[in-house]
């Protein structure tokens, strides 16, 4: 596949290293600041915190979770899977890309809000579909979908999915996101 967008000079993507995990946490974490968005897992976080405050007996419970979750971010969570866009030794972007033996996913695609509009996310996409085994399977928001199907990204059934993936991509009934299908 020829490439059709290129990246600014002294933009480049490069795999992530362990001391890129919090600029990447960062980048998730604020990629949307108008909306307030979080990721799904710091809702989650939300809700335990509710519950804990009209369930005094349940904060020792709580505690423990919240030490397991910081030991799962702080020590566990392996950032290997994640590529960065650098410029001048800043991320600026990020995406993840899981291979497995039938097949990849793409996760969290984010560029920082003041590098967007320079075709970055573009760049990316191309780099991760060369990286990918196909087929290729992501999830985005329905307002994504022109972006990705300028790559080949099909909308699919979340029936079409491989088992197990709907929960993996978050495309439960209900769910904000769609799945899409590359290959």
């Amino acid at each position: 596949m020829q490439n059709r967008y290129y990246l600014p000079p002294a933009f480049f993507i490069r795999h992530a290293r362990s001391r890129d995990k919090w600029k990447i946490k960062k980048l998730l974490l604020t990629w949307n600041e108008a909306n307030n968005i979080l990721p799904i897992n710091f809702y989650s976080l939300a809700l335990i915190l509710l519950c804990c405050v009209f369930l005094w007996f349940n904060a020792i419970i709580f505690a423990l979770l919240i030490f397991i979750y910081l030991l799962y971010e702080v020590r566990l969570k392996d950032y290997s899977d994640f590529w960065v866009i650098d410029y001048n030794g800043a991320v600026v972007g990020c995406a993840e890309l899981r291979v497995f033996k039938k097949y990849s996913l793409i996760f969290n695609l984010c560029v920082k809000k003041e590098y967007r509009r320079q075709k970055l996310a573009s760049c990316m996409i191309e780099h991760l579909i060369e990286e990918a085994r196909e087929p290729i399977y992501l999830s985005c928001f329905k307002e994504l979908i022109p972006f990705y199907t300028r790559f080949g990204f099909i909308v699919i059934h979340p029936d079409a999915l491989p088992e197990g993936l709907q929960l993996v991509l978050g495309t439960t009934p209900g769910a904000p996101v769609v799945p899409m299908k590359l290959g």
